[in-house]
């Protein structure tokens, strides 16, 4: 169980398991979100940062800002595929693609 009266098969998968967590669940999540961003960074130790320069310093932190957007498109990517059956449940994937006519679901 992960709470009580709700087993863990009983959870749907992606998108249909938002609705099957408790309000309890989402509070805590949300308090803890908000307390960890009102009382500041945790875990800022310089234990483990990159010695470089600066210019390397900034590459990386480019580098690191557009792998973060790609992954949120990724994930926005997912997040959309998976509902897609919600909007049109006769939509089963590719064999609708195929027939050329992808926007008609």
């Amino acid at each position: 169980e992960i709470a009580p009266g709700i087993a863990f098969a009983d959870i749907p998968n992606g998108v249909a398991a938002i609705n099957t967590i408790p309000a309890l669940g989402w509070l805590q999540m949300v308090f803890l979100i908000g307390a960890v961003d009102y009382w500041g960074v945790l875990g800022d130790f310089s234990i483990g940062k990159p010695d470089l320069d600066p210019d390397e310093l900034e590459k990386r932190k480019l580098q690191e800002l557009q792998h973060g957007r790609l992954a949120m498109i990724a994930t926005l990517e997912l997040l959309r595929h998976d509902s897609q059956n919600f909007v049109s449940p006769g939509f089963d994937g590719l064999d609708n693609l195929i027939t050329g006519l992808p926007f008609l679901y």
